[in-house]
Order: structure tokens, then sequence, then C-alpha cells
């Protein structure tokens, strides 16, 4: 335990004024949040605090910390269910089944790159062309697959989920929603694998996941909308900082 403490603690010594404004902005947001709503509900409290935990994990995540896999750990579980009860069923499944096991894979195949130093930070390196090629094919016929099951299960999703006496939305906003999170869904699956690998592409690839995410969330009406959707613009924005910092890290 104390050494996980180690790492967060050491990772935190060493961020800058860039990295602590986009930690401080999505506290700041989910103030708003509260004070916007006018309550302290059990959403808006999950809302808020996956916002804050999964802004933690992508800005330390950008920084090659080792730390961030700790923070993704306690936000893969809250947005699972932010997700069940927005009725985005693709990434509450890649969330709960690939993503969470995937943050204990993250942290071990990180260790064996951690550089020799008290940074807790990693090396990180490139695909090959041929490589790219491949992962765009398997990531296209994913997206196809995954796209006409939710299409087709949905209502069957919906109808279990309220057995289990989960308050869900009905269905899918639109028909582009569900494509939407068909896309992000599996560019998620294949992008964690990319980061796990500490592939600098990964940050290429969470830059349209954010995006998507965020035009998947405008169109949901639920208590979690107004915080996911800022969680999402702070990503996007750490995004293009994480394609700095790692082809930084990749040529130290």
């Amino acid at each position: 335990m104390n050494k996980y403490i180690n790492t967060v603690a050491q990772s935190f010594k060493r961020l800058n004024w860039f990295e602590m404004s986009l930690m401080a902005a999505i506290i700041i947001l989910a103030i708003i949040s509260f004070i916007y709503k006018g309550e302290f509900g059990i959403n808006n409290f999950i809302a808020c605090t996956s916002a804050i935990m999964g802004v933690f994990c992508v800005v330390l995540g950008a920084k090659g910390s080792m730390a961030n896999w700790i923070f993704g750990i306690i936000e893969c579980f809250l947005y699972t269910y932010i997700s069940i009860s927005g009725h985005i069923y693709g990434d509450a499944m890649q969330r709960l089944l690939y993503t969470l096991p995937m943050q204990f894979v993250g942290w071990y195949l990180w260790s064996k790159r951690e550089r020799k130093d008290e940074s807790t930070q990693i090396n990180t390196r490139y695909m090959s062309w041929m490589t790219r090629f491949k992962y765009l094919v398997v990531t296209t016929l994913m997206v196809l697959a995954l796209g006409y099951f939710l299409k087709f299960a949905g209502p069957h999703l919906t109808d279990f989920f309220s057995y289990m006496h989960f308050k869900v939305q009905a269905n899918y906003a639109s028909e582009s929603q569900l494509w939407l999170d068909a896309t992000t869904t599996v560019l998620a699956i294949v992008t964690t694998f990319i980061s796990v690998k500490a592939y600098v592409e990964q940050w290429y690839l969470w830059l349209f996941i954010n995006i998507f995410s965020i035009l998947i969330w405008i169109q949901s009406d639920t208590d979690f909308s107004f915080m996911v959707v800022a969680k999402y613009s702070v990503y996007l924005i750490n995004s293009f900082y994480g394609i700095y910092m790692w082809n930084k890290l990749s040529k130290e």
C-alpha cells in the first residue's frame, strides 16, 4: 500500500502549472454542478467524483506517470454505473469487462518500462506503419459488429437493467448516438490496449474518443450529462497535451 501512496505523492509533486490547471478546472466545474442543481444528490456526487477521478487519471497518464492507473480503477466503477443509467451500454460493457481489468495490466506492464529515477514516469515508443494499418482494419470491423449488436440487443438490455432496479434511459436518443457509442467503445478498447503497451499513438485516438463522447452525452438527458460532458471536455484539452508530452518522452 505504501508503494502506491508514494507513487501518487511523487506524481503530484511533479505537476506543472498546466496540469494543475486541468485538475483545478474539473473540481471547479464539479462545484458549479452542485450549485446549479441546488442539491447534494447521490447521482450528482457520483458524476462529480467520476469526473474528478477521470481527469486526474488522464492528466497523470499524459505525463506518463504510473499513478494514472490508480485513479483509473475508481473512475471505471463509477462511469460503468453512469453509462448504464444513460443507456450507453457499449461504453458500460467495455469499462466493466475490459478497461477495469486493463488498469491492473497497465500498471504491471508500465512498471517494466518505468524510468530508473524517482519521476514515476515511463519510456514511450512508436508503432510501425504496418501495425497502424492492422489496428485500423480490426477497429473498423469491430465497430460494425458492435453497432449492429447494440441496435438489436439494446431493448433487451434496457429490460434487464430495469429489472435490476437501475433507472435507465429507455433507448438511444438517436441512431447517431448508437453508432457513436459503438465507435467510442471499440476505440477505447483498442486505445487502452495501445496505452498499456506505451505507444505514443494512443493520444491521437483519445482525441477522437473524447470528441465523440462529448457528442454522445450532449444528446443524453440524464442527471450525469453536465459533468460527463465537462469531464470529456477537459479530456479533450488533455489529449493535445498528451500528444506533446509522449512525443517528448519518446525522445528523451
